[in-house]
């Protein structure tokens, strides 16, 4: 037993560990991003080493071990030399400006189906264009507006094979920076993906939105209107916040799964909440009166005291409740 512990080879121990350093020497900027496709262009190189270390690697541990760090220092060599030589010119990570002018637009529908990136959404200030974007991304970006006066904005990305087995780790920045124009009334449909998703929609004209959340956490900040809008949200596992407007009435629909939920709702807002669907998930509600079921969180209904006068009205409706928690509260 002692005899065969000694013939182990070190190639494994040292090439896992030079793989540790790869990746290290990534995120020190040493060596630029790279991706598998980059890396199978060294599989003849695999099949030589494996071959020289069931050779002489089980004989001398050490030999093992200097075949796995000549290994290591080929592909260092390799992935650092491979942009000079065309190899290897870009990680894939590309950045697209994309915009739209306002032009005649009297109402716009924006569809946003994000990915992995983070996303930020705000109004645009002071700026003729009806949409502008800048995306840093893998993949293949797919833009159009259709309509004239009624417009619909399609924004997307198509993960390609490199995007799928990319080796930067989010590090060479990449994030979707949107801006909308305030000035037209404005619908908004969000598939989110597995990314961070800020949506600061104060000032925008909002008719309605409607947004389907992923993995990744989700922050939204409603706008105050002169009118009612709808606001319909379907979560995973990510955690979602939103903020409500003050002199709004608003209804809002939610579709909850495994993350957390958290509601403010602005001091001085009549609120109702509507439970329509039980779940495992915990409800936490501020100080309000039980107009109609049990108490249990299942086909109920909660009110504000003052919710029948208030000037503004928002009716929170939980059509479908998961395990995560859901907590409302009101702004002091």
């Amino acid at each position: 037993m002692n005899n065969e512990l000694k013939r182990t080879s070190f190639f494994w121990p040292i090439v896992l560990i030079g793989a540790g350093v790869i990746l290290l020497l990534r995120n020190l900027g040493i060596i630029q991003a790279f991706n598998f496709n980059t890396l199978l262009r060294l599989w003849p190189l695999l099949l030589v080493v494996i071959g020289l270390d069931l050779i002489f690697g089980h004989k001398s541990p050490w030999v093992g071990g200097l075949i796995g760090l000549i290994t290591v220092a080929a592909v260092v060599a390799f992935l650092y030399y491979a942009p000079s030589m065309g190899i290897n010119p870009t990680s894939g990570v590309k950045t697209e400006v994309v915009s739209a002018p306002l032009e005649n637009t009297q109402r716009v529908e924006y569809n946003l189906d994000t990915s992995y990136a983070p996303v930020t959404v705000s109004a645009l200030s002071g700026s003729t264009d009806l949409v502008n974007a800048t995306i840093i991304h893998h993949g293949q970006l797919e833009f159009d507006v259709i309509g004239d006066s009624d417009k619909t904005v399609n924004l997307s990305e198509m993960i390609t094979n490199d995007s799928w087995f990319s080796l930067d780790l989010g590090l060479s920045g990449q994030k979707w920076d949107i801006g909308f124009n305030p000035s037209v009334p404005t619908s908004i449909n969000v598939n989110g993906g597995s990314g961070s998703i800020k949506m600061d929609l104060t000032g925008i004209m909002l008719d309605s939105l409607r947004a389907h959340f992923g993995y990744g956490s989700s922050h939204i900040i409603l706008p105050a209107s002169a009118t009612p809008y709808g606001v319909e949200i379907e979560s995973g596992s990510g955690s979602v916040s939103l903020s409500l407007p003050v002199s709004t009435d608003v209804t809002l629909k939610l579709d909850t799964g495994s993350g957390s939920v958290c509601v403010s709702v602005p001091v001085g807002s009549g609120l109702m909440v509507e439970v329509l669907d039980d779940g495992s998930g915990s409800v936490n509600l501020p100080a309000m009166t039980l107009t109609q079921g049990d108490g249990a969180f299942e086909n109920d209904t909660w009110q504000t005291a003052d919710f029948t006068n208030a000037a503004n009205k928002i009716t929170i409706q939980i059509v479908n409740r998961g395990s995560g928690s859901i907590n409302i509260n009101i702004d002091n």
